[in-house]
């Protein structure tokens, strides 16, 4: 990466700090030029943001898969005028650029697919201009697609901009605001944020600054660290080489008197080996003269005397030779001794020597406060519920099936199929109960089969966005995709390529699934993951909390993914579309979450929470 003043980053790329190239906005709201992203390491399909370090996943596509950033549009020296779509795909995309080889106006995604053809790649490419481009986007962003209106207001549970017709029809119920006045607060509370970052950037250029004197006095203290070492070993040198010497000396001069002292023992020793020899060889010479000369009656009246004598002497015994014996002491002289002599360098960190202190400014809370707008009791636990239209909800009991207004009114009731153990919302006015190997709804007071799956005990998923219902095969372990008409479509398995998970195959009576607008799949897995996977299966990213108990699933029609946690303190986390967690609702549930799916939010955008006291609360969230 580019090292530049923090100001570049305003109008270049953050990696080259040239001007853009086809600039591609991050997750993390960092934007850099798509050549310069296709030089970034990628692992596991992640690359790791180069100024906050965030790792980002890549699309299918590749960096051309990452959205484009919308504020900057090259250049383009082009006067042709603007065609409404694509004339290369069937899209109907509007059109961003012109390959003047082909003369075809192309969108953004035909744009970047035909710069990689074989065929195309060196064609001159051609973007619109971008007045014109602004001013075709501000029209048809502006305006209603069914009505041909202005849109003039925001509804906030479905989260559209609606003309004023369509808020009258459509959405009479719902919260409506006034889409100048929404968005003139929201941009004050966008910035109030980015004002408060300024500020940081003002605190991080003083702090640089600090860090910068610091620096000096650190390399002054470490001169005079290094100084004291060198002052201290050549003193211990001299110390050290005199003191060997008298050592030396010393044990020389005590070798030299313990010789002295044995060379005269051992002199004396000599003398008295001398001195028994000439005893010994005298009493010899006199005892053989008298055994050989002596008169028979002198030689026996001497006998026992000479014998005694002899004997005497035979029993004395000669004094050892007693000498000092020399040995040597020392320790090895090794390194460590050195070092434990010498001393050595120790380091330990020096915590907060400079912090940013960044001073607090006032900033507008981001959501809007939780606050519980009705709660009502229920006679028994629930076994499902599902939103109906508008703020009502279907609930499933044992014995009955039940539609709630949101202040408690039953406004309308009915016996569920025996088998029924969970219910499927298709549409506004269709309702479905899954048994085990089929789905059912009612007509006419009476109920009709289908989404048939060839095996039993098979365990639901959700309505997919192409009408077909989404099962679990427990003895295959896969997933299987039903048709209404023609029972399984497709089967798939969970595909865990980076190995987040230990085991992928367990779907439980307890898990949920559902999918979101992005046509990803959110699941609970083994009680304390969340897992979302694309249509085929395949991991993009996991959500886990050790010892919890997901129970609830939800999704908003902000694309937010709702997920209850039973066992934590019973919370609420909100993760993001693509399981990032965001927040947890800050409100306090009196007694545990209900583990029967306990949570679902109605089409009025509020949340319906089922607790263990059997009480169901509705909250205004957003």
């Amino acid at each position: 990466m580019a090292h530049g003043h923090y100001s570049d980053i305003e109008s270049k790329c953050g990696i080259c700090l040239s001007p853009y190239t086809e600039p591609r906005l991050l997750d993390c709201f960092h934007s850099f030029c798509t050549p310069c992203l296709e030089k970034l390491d990628v692992h596991d399909n992640y690359l790791t943001c180069p100024l906050c370090r965030t790792n980002i996943s890549i699309p299918e596509k590749g960096v051309s898969g990452l959205k484009s950033y919308p504020f900057n549009v090259e250049p383009s020296n082009s006067g042709n005028e603007i065609t409404d779509i694509c004339e290369l795909c069937s899209e109907e995309n509007f059109v961003v650029a012109k390959c003047l080889d082909c003369r075809i106006n192309l969108c953004l995604n035909c744009r970047d697919y035909h710069k990689k053809l074989k065929t195309s790649q060196n064609h001159s490419i051609e973007n619109l201009k971008k007045d014109r481009l602004n001013e075709h986007e501000k029209d048809s962003l502006n305006e209603c697609e069914e009505h041909r209106k202005e849109l003039t207001v925001f509804c906030k549970p479905c989260n559209l901009l609606l003309c004023s017709e369509c808020s009258e029809k459509a959405h009479g119920l719902h919260d409506i605001q006034n889409l100048t006045l929404l968005i003139e607060t929201r941009k004050k509370t966008l910035l109030a944020r980015t004002t408060s970052l300024k500020s940081r950037i003002s605190v991080l250029g003083t702090t640089t600054e600090l860090v910068k004197q610091e620096e000096n006095n650190y390399y002054k203290h470490l001169n005079i660290v290094k100084r004291d070492i060198i002052a201290h070993t050549s003193s211990m040198k001299e110390v050290f080489c005199n003191t060997v010497d008298v050592l030396t000396n010393k044990s020389l001069t005590i070798i030299d008197k313990i010789k002295k002292k044995d060379v005269k023992v051992m002199d004396t020793y000599l003398d008295e080996i001398e001195r028994e020899q000439l005893s010994l060889a005298g009493v010899v010479k006199t005892s053989e003269d008298f055994i050989t000369r002596s008169p028979d009656q002198q030689f026996m009246e001497d006998f026992f005397a000479v014998g005694s004598q002899l004997d005497k002497v035979l029993k004395k015994a000669v004094n050892p030779l007693t000498l000092h014996k020399l040995q040597y002491d020392c320790e090895a002289f090794t390194e460590a001794t050195v070092e434990k002599l010498l001393g050595k360098v120790n380091t330990s960190s020096e915590v907060n020597v400079i912090k940013p202190v960044y001073t607090p400014l006032p900033i507008p809370e981001l959501f809007t406060k939780v606050e519980m707008v009705h709660s009502f009791q229920l006679q028994q636990n629930i076994k499902d519920i599902v939103a109906a239209s508008n703020d009502n909800m279907w609930i499933l009991f044992e014995d009955s099936v039940r539609l709630y207004n949101r202040d408690g009114t039953v406004r309308s009731t009915y016996k569920p199929p025996a088998e029924g153990s969970r219910m499927l919302r298709k549409s506004a006015d269709e309702l479905w109960f899954w048994t085990g190997h089929s789905a059912q709804k009612r007509v006419d007071k009476k109920y009709e089969e289908g989404f048939k799956v060839p095996f039993q005990n098979g365990l639901v998923g959700c309505f997919m966005q192409n009408g077909n219902l989404l099962v679990y095969n427990q003895e295959e372990k896969v997933f299987c995709e039903v048709s209404e008409l023609e029972g399984v479509q497709n089967k798939f398995e969970i595909t865990d390529q980076q190995n987040r998970l230990k085991i992928t195959h367990i779907f439980t009576s307890t898990d949920m699934i559902l999918e979101n607008k992005n046509s990803n799949l959110v699941m609970t897995l083994h009680n304390s993951t969340i897992v979302i996977t694309d249509k085929h299966g395949i991991i993009l990213d996991t959500f886990t909390r050790s010892n919890a108990k997901f129970r609830g699933l939800t999704v908003d029609n902000y694309g937010h993914i709702l997920v209850a946690d039973c066992y934590n303190y019973s919370v609420i986390d909100i993760l993001s579309e693509n399981g990032v967690f965001l927040r947890n609702l800050p409100f306090q549930i009196n007694g545990n979450l209900n583990e029967t799916n306990p949570i679902a939010i109605d089409k009025c955008g509020f949340l319906w929470v089922f607790d263990n006291r059997q009480t169901m609360k509705i909250y205004s969230y957003h």
